[in-house]
């Protein structure tokens, strides 16, 4: 690990707030002979200058980060580029990163016991669903809990962060009406993750917006896998009134609807449109290269660390949620349905 970033000194603060080194101590040690005012303007330059003091400084050194995740989730390259951003937040920060995966469907008694063995310790859960005790217990410990691209809807409880997976929805769904497509197939994912209702939901507003009514083409049983995606396509595509374009919920999915149409002779983007979520290198490796929706992957795990040595330092992040943007990337599996493209 590199040599750590220099701390800035109690004579800096000062200077820059225009008072006492004397003062500056005072404020950092909680001494209560400080005007209001003064108080509120040194405590901003601390904020400014990332200054800790040898309390925080000593607890950031002995910092522990436990990522919390289901066995399951290992094989999702979802899961491989949070946890990149995690590592390298993590070694910035200058605390330790322990992964710990629970097996699915088992439960996990003891390890939450074991979060404070070890000096001051966060969790990071990632796309894991938490029992209601192990949360209870975590806050019983003081052991601060952040939560990424969480199942379940954010609360005032715990910290999380996870993806603007709305607007993401709509920003799919727009760029396939864009185009000219009005006959547009929506496959979910995991029907009760928020990720997957949002999604659905944005879909279902983008359509709205455009005066179009959702039919039976929305296929809300899925579980965000390639499988799924090739299942739900062909009962789609088997249709007479068959779709032209299909959003899937990720790019897994979106693979899946790829071989769909290829068994069922039909050529993307041609005579189907598909576009995906997530942007992950699947996207890249389907011929066609997949249009999708780039899920800020690895920054979410960045910012959960952030989130967590934050609150081990004792300071307080701007908000319980977070939601990072989405961006529509345009690749080689959309276009004007084929009925268009023949218009003179």
């Amino acid at each position: 690990m590199g040599a750590k970033e220099r701390r800035p000194s109690l004579a800096e603060v000062a200077g820059a707030a225009g008072v006492s080194i004397s003062t500056v101590s005072k404020v950092v040690n909680g001494a209560p002979d400080v005007a209001a005012d003064t108080r509120v303007r040194v405590e901003s330059v601390l904020r400014d200058k990332q200054y800790l003091s040898p309390k925080q400084r000593s607890r950031s050194d002995l910092a522990t980060v436990l990522v919390v995740l289901a066995s399951s989730s290992m094989s999702s390259p979802l899961t491989v580029e949070i946890l990149r951003g995690t590592m390298q937040a993590a070694h910035e920060a200058g605390v330790e990163l322990v992964l710990l995966d629970l097996p699915d469907g088992l439960p996990a008694t003891g390890w939450v016991e074991r979060t404070k063995r070890n000096g001051p310790t966060a969790v990071i859960a990632l796309k894991s669903r938490l029992r209601t005790e192990e949360r209870a217990q975590l806050a019983k410990n003081g052991v601060p809990l952040v939560e990424v691209d969480t199942y379940q809807l954010p609360d005032s409880d715990s910290y999380s962060v996870g993806a603007t997976n709305f607007a993401g929805g709509m920003a799919a769904t727009q760029h396939l009406l864009a185009l000219g497509h009005r006959r547009i197939g929506f496959l979910g994912g995991v029907a009760d993750t928020q990720a997957s209702i949002a999604r659905k939901h944005g879909h279902l507003a983008a359509l709205a917006s455009a005066g179009i009514q959702a039919g039976a083409d929305v296929v809300d049983e899925g579980d965000f896998t390639y499988e799924s995606g090739l299942r739900a396509a062909q009962e789609l595509l088997s249709r007479s009134d068959r779709v032209t374009a299909i959003f899937a919920a990720s790019d897994a999915q979106a693979a899946g609807v790829l071989e769909a149409a290829r068994r069922a002779g039909l050529s993307v983007p041609r005579d189907l449109s598909v576009i995906g979520f997530d942007d992950q290198l699947v996207a890249r490796m389907t011929a066609p290269q997949l249009t999708t929706i780039r899920q800020p992957s690895a920054a979410m795990g960045s910012y959960a660390v952030e989130v967590a040595h934050k609150l081990l330092l004792g300071a307080a992040p701007p908000a319980f949620h977070t939601d990072l943007a989405t961006e529509l990337i345009v690749r080689d599996s959309t276009a004007p349905p084929q009925h268009l493209e023949n218009t003179p």
